[in-house]
């Protein structure tokens, strides 16, 4: 593994170097048939950006996501424009011949700073790592990543010991800085996916020194933590703007084009940003539904705009085994319809996903439906794609609405459930975010979609809107919901992320307290939410297959094929209804080359705008589709080299 990666190092540092060269005369650095050409390039390097959402949280170290701060601190490794794991802060690294432990070598002379660009006085090393995962594994800071670090040796011990009162181990912990600039993680198992998992904010170095000289004070403004990435946020206003601006002391300045990064705030962004656009007040703007007819008409607006690019956030319909909505709607009632196979399978054939897709985009819905949990193109084994290994791929291959055999489910579940002393119709209690993009239209669509093709003598949807603001919490982990819209985003480079919203004990959802599927269990239940036992029956036999299918690190055809196993069978007994990437929906203008950016489903890496350049005029759809085939194309021979020479990429 050494040697192979010392030989990937010294490939990139001789294409980096001719790149450099390069960028002296022709522009943009980018190794790619869809890269922008020099006369497409702005004269003016500023990304221009509207924003409605105020940063709420600046401490780099709490939140679960990572992005807030993707261009002010670097991690160890990113990713390139085709999604292949690169150099960042960590110049190269190593892995033990069983895979436990991962040795990186730190870069040298890269400078901490403050906000205002002036240094601070010492250098990223080894240790800031330590210091990051110390910080993250101590309960009382209330870090949302604490979890993701239980991958290494020690560390849910050491949190453990934290949360209960007692001392913790910390020197038992496998997270140590062997010198100033070498950092080795110890691993409680083998990851094959390990090196995606740095792109998260627990992968963020810390300067101790000043993490303990600000105290309470650090991370709760702009300049409240210290920089050592790509831009620097120089300017900030509460809902009025802030100014990100090149870093000149970024260790690797040759592949940062862009000058400054504007953001303007603006609490009507969603409806205005179209227009904001066709002033040159902003380079980038989402095209709403509503005002999609007018642009698609029209010749020179027509041109502006593309596809937006497929995200890994997949979308689905989610049962509930745990209610807690209101008592109105009778959750004794809708516990008996859900445990019930029939009645799931009745809903999940006669739901229309392309009725449900086509309100986020009626000209393109086909593209964004989904049959599977883990997106097309997010993993590949032996020469095929994920959703076409084992079980799962006669599920991607099959339309799976189909009202014939929903009324055949139908049929079958009205017997089963008048005898089990259910009542119709069934209420099914189903919010939806007021706030979230055609969200409202599509819950509706859905409402009467279901209840047209299945008959309100057998089932009546509740509807009921919540704000966006902390929706989840008081939806989805609540158990405020009989059914649901819900969705993830992948966390690492394999499918296993997708398990995770339905493994035992997650608060995401409560498929795991469907009758009949373990053993039983008791399980606390302090709010007495439902006034029973608290003996449930535990989802252990989707828990084992996915474990089973993660016990596989070495064979990676072995282990995607288990892992859809596990993903159709959790299809096929209807716990879910998958529906489409919604989030990938829909059409965009901007002056920025999406094939340029680097490219990643997780992480942070996806939100920099490091080799980015900011276009003359925006990308139209066709020239989007022509660039869109050379780059998959260009990837898929850039993966098969990678796995070809051992690589982890």
């Amino acid at each position: 593994m050494t040697k192979k990666w010392t030989s990937l190092i010294m490939v990139l540092a001789l294409l980096l170097t001719s790149a450099s060269a390069a960028l002296a005369q022709t522009g943009p650095t980018i190794d790619s048939g869809a890269a922008t050409t020099v006369e497409n390039m702005a004269s003016e390097q500023v990304v221009k950006q509207i924003y409605e959402y105020e940063i709420s949280e600046w401490n780099p170290l709490v939140p679960s996501s990572a992005t807030t701060w993707a261009n002010y601190i670097d991690s160890l490794v990113e990713y390139d424009n085709y999604g292949m794991c690169q150099p960042c802060l960590a110049e190269s690294w190593t892995k033990s011949e069983d895979g436990l432990v991962w040795t990186f070598n730190i870069r040298p002379g890269v400078k901490w700073q403050y906000s205002n660009g002036e240094e601070y006085g010492v250098d990223v090393k080894a240790v800031d790592w330590v210091t990051t995962a110390k910080y993250i594994l101590t309960p009382e800071h209330a870090a949302r990543t604490a979890d993701l670090l239980y991958v290494f040796e020690g560390a849910e011990a050491y949190y453990d010991a934290l949360s209960r009162g007692l001392p913790g181990d910390w020197d038992a912990v496998g997270i140590r800085a062997l010198d100033d600039y070498t950092l080795e993680f110890t691993l409680t198992k083998p990851l094959p996916y390990f090196l995606s998992m740095l792109t998260y904010n627990w992968g963020y170095p810390t300067n101790a020194e000043y993490l303990e000289e600000l105290g309470d004070r650090f991370g709760t403004s702009h300049d409240t933590f210290l920089y050592c990435g790509a831009f620097l946020c120089t300017e900030y206003q509460p809902e009025s703007y802030r100014i990100n601006t090149a870093n000149p002391l970024y260790w690797d300045k040759e592949n940062i084009h862009i000058e400054r990064i504007e953001y303007q705030y603006n609490a009507e962004r969603s409806t205005l940003e179209p227009e904001l656009l066709l002033r040159g007040e902003t380079t980038y703007a989402d095209i709403p539904t509503s005002q999609l007819d007018a642009w698609i008409n029209d010749p020179v607006r027509s041109a502006l705009i593309r596809p937006s690019r497929p995200s890994g956030r997949s979308y689905w319909m989610l049962f509930n085994f745990w209610p807690n909505f209101p008592e109105q709607y009778d959750r004794e009632n809708w516990l008996i319809a859900a445990n019930n196979i029939n009645f799931r399978k009745s809903i999940y054939y006669a739901f229309d996903r392309l009725a449900a897709v086509s309100t986020s985009d009626p000209y393109n819905p086909e593209s964004f439906i989904m049959r599977t949990v883990t997106p097309v193109n997010f993993a590949a084994a032996a020469g095929k794609d994920y959703t076409q290994l084992g079980d799962l791929a006669a599920i991607s291959n099959t339309d799976q609405h189909q009202l014939d055999r929903a009324l055949e489910y139908k049929a079958t579940a009205l017997e089963e459930l008048t005898a089990a002393g259910a009542t119709f119709p069934i209420l099914i209690y189903m919010p939806y975010d007021t706030g979230g993009t055609n969200s409202t239209e599509r819950a509706q669509v859905v409402e009467q979609q279901l209840e047209r093709d299945l008959g309100v003598d057998y089932i009546d949807i509740i509807l009921e809107g919540y704000p966006s603001t902390d929706y989840l919490n008081v939806t989805r982990r609540a158990g405020n919901y009989a059914l649901m819209e819900s969705y993830w985003g992948p966390d690492y480079a394999d499918p296993e992320t997708y398990t995770d919203p339905f493994a035992i004990g997650q608060k995401y959802n409560y498929i795991y307290m469907a009758d009949g599927y373990g053993e039983k269990t008791t399980l606390e239940d302090p709010e007495g939410r439902l006034g029973f036992d608290g003996d449930f029956w535990k989802n252990a036999v989707y828990d084992k297959m996915v474990n089973e299918a993660a016990s596989e690190v070495i064979d990676i055809e072995k282990r995607y094929t288990a892992l859809a196993n596990a993903e159709a069978w959790l299809i096929d007994q209807a716990f879910i209804i998958p529906v489409g990437a919604l989030y990938s929906t829909g059409y965009v203008s901007s002056h920025m080359n999406p094939f340029e950016s680097q490219y990643s489903l997780f992480g942070m890496s996806g939100d920099r705008y490091k080799y980015q350049v900011v276009m003359a005029k925006p990308m139209g759809t066709e020239e989007y589709l022509e660039k869109m085939e050379i780059w998959e194309a260009e990837r898929a021979a850039r993966i098969e080299a990678a796995q070809a020479a051992g690589i982890d990429y």
